[in-house]
């Protein structure tokens, strides 16, 4: 079977209300609002496992018990739709916070609505900063350093992707055990923007104004290099006055009166925010050809728009921890194919469960990556790492699960970080599978 890798704020979501005024802000029509919410539907009979079910709608609230579901400027609908793993989430962003930018925003992924509702204080802070006094002042000594001049800086992941779903339940569209290399089923053509941004901002690092946004992200707790347009146009005016008025980022702060807090959500490390991005990059780029990938997968993975540079570190350090064992250069190639942000997420997260695996439980010996990551450890199990929203049993995930190449493989271990419907966990355990859920 062929893997098909078609697929807030944000990357491969889309937006309802009026367009932003700029490009770079706007959130493009990645795909089709979720469908109607509707009730858990009965299963229905089919060939593998004797029956299927429709995805259910689920409470946001069970899901992410403890982060309120609205705050200053924003609120997310208390029910979900699923699509047999994931979450279809929408955002309410209120012209109070967001202006030309408020409406409505779908994320499909609970990992990426945990990224996006962080960012929204911070979202917050910067539009406060904005309209202080002291950063209008700021302002103005910044004059001999146009602040028109930083829309030059703002990266638009989401032009490449304008248009794809975001494909998680894709990944699961094959098995293969065997050695053969994953290929793109698309034409990467992420590099030439990305690139010549970069490019554009060795000068700029060189004076200071990288470490100086850097600083900024990290007071804020945000990634630096986030996906979310709206953030990264707002991050990049703050940074780009407080740098060319010498403005220090405390100073900054100060400047708003009261304090807001800020959600804590681990999105990065200190790394990322410490590093210089020119560094960062040679780092990447330095690991994975110790994983053995030629220049070309090299060039193929750095330059994915769909993998924030933050994303990117995170996936050399996993694959790092791993060790030297078989598969982990297919692991990385698969990675740097991937078409959308919620993919290229969903398998970094599946290699830190399984070094977290190998750490606690035991070493991985072999992964595989036939578009999900599949491993082996020193006790001979078969450790399949899902990090889903909320599995059901449909055609799909019933298919992947009882494909011949993963039943005849022993001590199967299907570990998730969210829920599933009691059908999927009766059929999956039937099927031989020992089911793990939660983080």
């Amino acid at each position: 079977m062929s893997v098909l890798l078609a697929g807030l704020l944000l990357v491969g979501c889309s937006q309802t209300s009026s367009p932003a005024p700029s490009q770079a802000a706007q959130a493009p029509a990645a795909q089709a609002p979720p469908p109607p919410m509707t009730s858990m539907q009965p299963s229905q009979p089919g060939a593998a496992g004797g029956q299927y079910e429709e995805p259910p709608v689920v409470n946001v609230a069970d899901l992410l018990p403890a982060t309120p579901l609205s705050g200053q400027g924003y609120t997310v609908l208390p029910q979900a739709p699923t699509n047999g793993a994931m979450g279809q989430y929408t955002i309410v962003a209120d012209p109070s916070v967001f202006h030309d930018d408020a409406g409505t925003y779908y994320v499909e992924s609970l990992d990426m609505l945990k990224i996006r509702l962080s960012e929204i204080p911070a979202i917050a802070q910067l539009d406060s900063m904005s309209n202080s006094s002291v950063f209008a002042k700021s302002l103005v000594t910044s004059a001999v350093r146009p602040v028109g001049a930083a829309a030059n800086m703002v990266m638009h992941p989401m032009d490449t992707v304008t248009g794809l779903p975001s494909g998680v339940g894709d990944l699961f569209g094959r098995v293969s055990m065997g050695a053969g290399e994953i290929a793109s089923s698309a034409t990467n053509s992420f590099g030439s923007e990305k690139a010549a941004g970069q490019a554009g901002n060795a000068t700029l690092t060189a004076l200071g104004y990288d470490q100086v946004r850097r600083q900024l992200a990290h007071e804020l707790h945000v990634d630096p290099y986030s996906s979310d347009p709206i953030l990264t146009k707002k991050l990049n005016h703050v940074a780009w006055v407080m740098f060319s008025a010498r403005m220090t980022v405390s100073a900054a702060m100060m400047a708003v009166p009261g304090s807001m807090i800020i959600t804590a959500v681990t999105v990065t490390n200190d790394l990322v925010y410490q590093t210089p991005r020119a560094d960062l990059i040679i780092l990447v780029q330095k690991k994975l050809k110790s994983f053995g990938l030629s220049q070309e997968e090299i060039v193929a993975f750095t330059t994915n728009t769909a993998i924030p540079l933050s994303l990117q570190v995170d996936a050399v350090k996993n694959l790092e921890a791993l060790g030297n064992i078989p598969g982990r250069r297919a692991a990385a190639v698969d990675i740097g194919n991937m078409m959308t942000e919620y993919q290229a997420r969903f398998l970094v997260t599946s290699l830190h469960m399984l070094a977290q695996w190998g750490q606690q439980s035991s070493p991985i010996t072999r992964i595989y990556a036939p578009g999900v990551l599949i491993a082996h450890d020193q006790n001979r199990n078969t450790i399949l790492p899902a990090p889903v929203d909320y599995l059901s049993w449909t055609p799909r995930i019933a298919g992947f699960a009882t494909d011949p190449q993963l039943m005849a493989q022993h001590n199967r271990v299907l570990w998730i970080t969210g829920k599933m419907t009691p059908l999927a966990h009766q059929q999956l355990t039937a099927n031989g599978w020992n089911v793990h859920e939660g983080q």
